[in-house]
């Protein structure tokens, strides 16, 4: 999958990769539109380019399996083009 880049606006609110990613890793579950498990990060950080995360499943009876989520990062405050925060995911692994 290719880059996702943004101005510190798309961000909004969040001040730095880590809140941003932090927030797109958490979620509810929501049957009513057919989402049964939700999202939760237990912890995570920012180190040499990357986003870690340490993520947990679950839902409303129990929580479920823990798995790591690895993102690249470019941060560039400032840049010219506008856009200061960019991150790359991948398909997750499957086994």
């Amino acid at each position: 999958m290719g880059w996702l880049f943004m101005s510190r606006g798309g961000m909004a609110p969040f001040a730095t990769p880590k809140a941003y990613l932090d927030n797109q890793c958490t979620y509810p579950p929501d049957p009513e539109n057919g989402r049964a498990t939700g999202l939760r990060v237990l912890k995570s950080t920012v180190r040499s380019g990357a986003y870690y995360a340490a993520c947990q499943r679950y839902d409303s009876e129990s929580p479920r399996e823990i798995f790591a989520i690895i993102c690249l990062v470019k941060w560039n405050p400032g840049a010219r083009s506008g856009e200061e925060f960019g991150y790359k995911d991948s398909a997750p692994l499957r086994r």
